[in-house]
């Protein structure tokens, strides 16, 4: 167990959620740090996974496992969870990098110039700020396969859309307050979309249908219109 001194309390807090599920808790802010923890727990769960064991959910700062209440007590799960979390030491090493192209365009980054003006910097900037940080991928989720990264340029923080979009293409790339992530497929969104990728980071004709994992991290790479329709062709 750990103490976060700033507020007292001891971490990781395991919590009831609802009659089938355990939140395991790591903290109250979203870092690199506790995001090992929750990895390393993850894997500890996998690793000793009981048949009563439905799903493992990860977050910023926690996870939540999903229990069959038909073959377990909650208080066997709790103390499961203790049991499993003494002396937790988590990995920090990092993830594989992966290079995903995009093309930064008023044609396919709608938001681009405007998130320049409002910023006070040229367009090329804007990209140049963007492509320079490895993002950690925190976790996936509002649609299969959106990646949370973090890391973002505290330059290129912006607020979502006042109103979203009714459809974001697949592979647009956003920024969504202090973070910045990629549509999987199309859908609503109101992040702000400054390029497109031409890959395809969620298909369900895939063996592995993700292309990006929690736990890796992205770099962004700049390309034009013409590699971009080559690498569309391909995927």
């Amino acid at each position: 167990m750990n103490s976060d001194r700033s507020s007292g309390e001891e971490w990781p807090q395991i919590e009831q959620a609802g009659d089938q599920g355990m939140f395991v808790r790591f903290g109250d802010s979203i870092s690199p740090g506790i995001h090992a923890c929750i990895r390393t727990c993850l894997r500890k769960i996998d690793h000793h996974r009981p048949e009563w064991v439905v799903d493992c959910i990860p977050g910023y700062c926690a996870l939540l496992l999903i229990y069959q209440p038909l073959q377990v007590d909650p208080h066997e799960v709790r103390g499961w969870l203790k049991q499993l979390l003494r002396d937790l030491a988590p990995d920090q090493t990092p993830g594989r990098v992966v290079e995903v192209p995009v093309w930064y365009d008023a044609e396919v980054g709608p938001d681009l110039g405007e998130l320049a003006r409002s910023k006070a910097l040229s367009v090329a900037e804007v990209i140049r700020i963007h492509c320079a940080p490895e993002y950690l991928v925190y976790m996936l989720g509002f649609k299969p396969g959106f990646p949370f990264l973090g890391g973002l340029d505290e330059r290129l923080w912006s607020p979502r859309l006042d109103t979203p979009r009714l459809e974001v293409p697949a592979g647009s790339v956003g920024v969504g307050g202090r973070q910045t992530g990629i549509y999987p497929v199309k859908s609503p969104g109101g992040w702000r979309i400054i390029g497109r990728t031409p890959w395809k980071i969620f298909s369900l004709n895939r063996e592995h249908p993700f292309r990006i994992l929690p736990g890796e991290r992205v770099k962004f790479t700049p390309i034009e219109r013409e590699q971009f329709r080559q690498l569309e062709e391909r995927a």
